[in-house]
């Protein structure tokens, strides 16, 4: 007899033989069975210890529990708030004025700087003025120059005047304006190579040639350059000295660039040099530079100082204070201390009772001082955190488990 697949005939007993691919399907269904209740275990124990870890942190003074259903509120103990040092102010308006401070360096006010030159081409017979760094006054003299073509003109001007009064005398009209016009000429001549109106009043008077001519100061100030000798020989147009006034200077001083918007001309300044401690120069911003010095992201600033007793020297180096109010009225503001700055967001926390803050997100202008002008997000009469903000902060950010840190400040409870 044939038997059928699957089973095996020994004498009058029968054995049966299960396929390969049914003992898989059991073994497999039988692990799968093992580790899901393994998983269910696992994810138990660990629900228990997060409730029981919430439980001895709410004990030890802080949670992040809603308020009002504003789930953001964080809420610490009064102990923690104490021990933490948190401390807030109100958000009130205030006149806010910005300080900006920088170093600047004096020099030479380009517009009080005169050159002397010579006017006429001629020999430096004497030098009044004989070495840099004195004080003149405007008109003093400072070197008799002796000149060949100041010498004619002269005589030609003298000339000139006597053709005149002759030839009015003898009534020709238009031989004398001839003559007028050519003693005018050698007048103007004189006038442009430098000789003084009394100058001439006096040659007219006299009838008498200067040989020299007196080089006098045009303004008063302090003679920084000298170039000229005694016997040296100069051309018109040769450079005989520098003269500078420095009862007004320049203070040149850089500006960041995230401070340019404060700076306008016409501002006040004081400024303060450790060469007269306590005493303060008055100034005023006369220009802005119109470009950035790439290397120091700065701008150049030009100042005017009012220097009576020259006590500022050019190449000095002094403390420059600007204080430019904010606005002409009192603006909603709060401390820049209370103020933590992601990057992305701007966010103050506000006290919502003796133990409840809440992160507000605000927008705030430039700092002025130790203030912050607040365009929006907060009302005058609200509480912000100036101090301990930062641990707030971080017991919002861990939400469920934020009491660990307010716990640490009862140091022992961990026992």
């Amino acid at each position: 007899m044939k038997a059928n697949r699957g089973t095996h005939v020994r004498g009058s007993s029968w054995k049966v033989r299960y396929p390969s691919g049914f003992m898989f399907l059991v073994v497999t269904f039988f692990l799968f069975l093992v580790f899901a209740k393994a998983n269910h275990a696992e994810e138990k124990g660990s629900m228990e210890k997060k409730a029981t870890v919430h439980r001895s942190h709410t004990r030890h003074g802080s949670e992040s529990t809603s308020d009002n259903g504003k789930p953001n509120t964080v809420r610490l103990s009064p102990e923690v708030v104490a021990r933490s040092g948190i401390r807030t102010e109100p958000v009130e308006y205030r006149r806010l004025v910005k300080e900006i401070q920088t170093v600047g360096e004096i020099t030479y006010d380009e517009r009080r700087v005169k050159v002397v030159s010579a006017w006429v081409g001629g020999r430096i017979d004497k030098l009044y003025v004989d070495f840099t760094g004195v004080s003149v006054k405007e008109g003093d003299r400072l070197a008799e120059l002796y000149s060949p073509e100041l010498l004619s003109t002269q005589e030609e001007y003298l000339l000139a005047l006597k053709t005149k009064r002759q030839i009015t005398s003898l009534g020709n009209v238009e031989a004398s304006r001839s003559a007028i016009r050519l003693a005018s000429a050698a007048r103007e001549r004189l006038l442009l190579w430098g000789i003084t109106e009394e100058q001439i009043a006096r040659l007219e008077k006299t009838g008498k040639v200067s040989t020299h001519m007196t080089v006098h100061a045009p303004i008063g100030g302090i003679v920084i350059h000298k170039r000229v000798l005694e016997g040296q020989y100069v051309k018109t147009g040769d450079p005989l000295y520098t003269i500078a006034d420095l009862s007004v200077v320049w203070a040149l001083a850089d500006i960041y660039e995230y401070e340019l918007d404060w700076v306008k001309v016409g501002q006040k300044v004081s400024i303060m040099t450790p060469t007269c401690p306590g005493v303060p120069f008055g100034g005023k911003v006369s220009f802005i530079d119109p470009f950035l010095d790439i290397k120091t992201r700065s701008v150049k600033v030009r100042m005017n100082v009012v220097n009576p007793e020259c006590l500022l020297k050019p190449g000095m180096f002094v403390d420059v204070r600007l204080e430019v109010p904010y606005a002409n009225k009192p603006v909603l503001s709060i401390p820049y201390t209370a103020l933590l700055d992601t990057g992305v967001r701007k966010v103050v926390y506000v006290q919502m009772d003796e133990d409840a803050f809440m992160p507000v997100e605000v927008r705030v202008g430039p700092r002025a001082g130790n203030y912050l002008p607040v365009l929006s997000g907060l009302k005058k009469g609200q509480r912000v955190v100036v101090s301990g903000n930062y641990l707030i902060d971080s017991q919002s950010t861990l939400g469920g488990v934020s009491g660990g840190y307010g716990g640490a400040l009862h140091g022992g409870h961990g026992h």
